[in-house]
């Protein structure tokens, strides 16, 4: 029976019970002995009842629900929104950042693939069905996990020790198909980004994180066609064990390395003019020729020096073969500065080297300029053709209890 209920049917009894403050009459005493002869027992005198002891009282009646015990103490909806605002408080630093960039990248990848000017026919398509691809897939593959991340801990923010946001901007300069860098109508220009989410729980070593990018590049422009490749990598999950030392000293290191899944394509467009399309009759609507596709396990290692709290030197090195998938062993002619005999298995490497500066003081942020070069191809691991530049921002993310 329900609490409420009790309640109810109390209040209903209530008015019969408190009638009741007159005592309760005693139960009825031994019968009399036998009357005396020749008086007829009904004829006896009846024995008056007794009346209410002067000194006896009605017991007090109590209706006073006792008190509930205390409920378990919870989060609280309030806190747990609390802790989520601190948490992106600092996101519009990297929603600046990051947002700046991708429509930069959106403009230039326009303008590699001439996907803007006339005389195409075909328009934007093949730039926007590569678009949607990846950056629609980064955005779910992000959204997914995050959704999975705050269900799990179901709105409380307080195991989080630590967290950053990354985002880096590439602009390569050079590729394998390249003989000379520029020729060709810009052979090798180009551009790209990459973004991740960094998490470290609380009193462990131990970071977490996922994100991914592109990188894009001209291969050949002339009057018939656009060539361009592209590289299209995600890391749904990536675990660093962290190692450093005293990092108020001096001289300091900081160095992640861990193991990581990766999957990803390679892939070149054609983008054909209006005299082309005569030339290039099967060029598929997405204007994509995948090159490499797979997915596989892989490992990053990446060291700073610190001087002065501020100052650094910064390497990465990444590898991963995809032990899943591999190299298409047909190409089609239509991009045939990009056609060549495939062999052996697709790998996805990436190392870069650059300079630092670390001080909240001047910047929210984690500012490295570095020469950059990362490939997805069967070629031989040590001959990384797709080079250029890179800016790198770490933003911190605000936890609770990080203030």
């Amino acid at each position: 029976m329900g609490p409420g209920l009790s309640a109810v049917l109390a209040l209903l009894l209530a008015p019969s019970i408190a009638r009741g403050d007159e005592p309760l009459p005693p139960l009825p005493a031994d019968a009399p002995p036998a009357s005396a002869p020749g008086v007829p027992p009904s004829l006896s005198a009846p024995t008056p009842p007794p009346g209410p002891s002067p000194s006896a009282k009605p017991l007090p009646l109590e209706l006073t629900p006792p008190a509930p015990a205390p409920a378990p103490r919870g989060r609280g909806v309030w806190r747990s929104f609390r802790a989520g605002a601190d948490l992106v408080h600092s996101v519009p630093t990297a929603a600046i950042l990051d947002g700046a960039w991708s429509i930069s990248l959106h403009v230039n990848t326009e303008l590699t693939n001439r996907t803007w000017s006339k005389p195409y026919p075909t328009g934007s398509i093949g730039q926007y069905s590569t678009r949607i691809l990846y950056g629609g897939s980064w955005t779910l593959m992000l959204g997914l996990e995050s959704l999975a991340v705050v269900l799990a801990s179901k709105g409380n923010f307080d195991w989080i020790g630590d967290a950053s946001y990354r985002t880096d901007w590439v602009l390569p300069v050079d590729l394998p198909a390249c003989s000379k860098v520029g020729e060709h109508g810009g052979c090798g220009l180009g551009v790209g980004g990459f973004s991740f989410l960094q998490l470290r729980p609380r009193g462990s070593r131990w970071w977490y994180e996922a994100g991914g990018g592109w990188i894009q590049q001209r291969v050949l422009n002339d009057a018939l066609r656009t060539v361009a490749e592209s590289s299209w990598v995600l890391t749904p999950i990536s675990v660093l064990r962290e190692l450093r030392t005293d990092l108020d000293s001096d001289l300091a290191l900081r160095v992640f390395a861990g193991p990581g899944i990766y999957f990803g394509m390679h892939t070149a467009h054609l983008h054909p003019t209006r005299r082309g399309m005569d030339v290039y009759t099967d060029v598929p609507w997405t204007q994509m020729y995948p090159l490499d596709a797979g997915i596989g396990p892989g490992g990053r290692v990446e060291a700073r020096v610190i001087v002065k709290q501020h100052f650094l030197l910064e390497g990465e090195v990444l590898m991963a073969p995809f032990l899943l998938g591999g190299p298409t062993r047909q190409v089609s002619s239509d991009v045939a500065p990009l056609d060549f005999e495939r062999e052996g298995m697709s790998v996805w490497r990436k190392v870069g080297l650059g300079i630092g500066w670390d001080d909240p003081r001047v910047l929210p942020f984690k500012a490295t300029l570095a020469f950059f070069a990362a490939e997805l191809s069967d070629r031989p691991v040590e001959r990384i053709g797709y080079r250029g530049g890179m800016l790198r921002f770490d933003i911190p993310l605000r936890v609770p209890g990080n203030d």
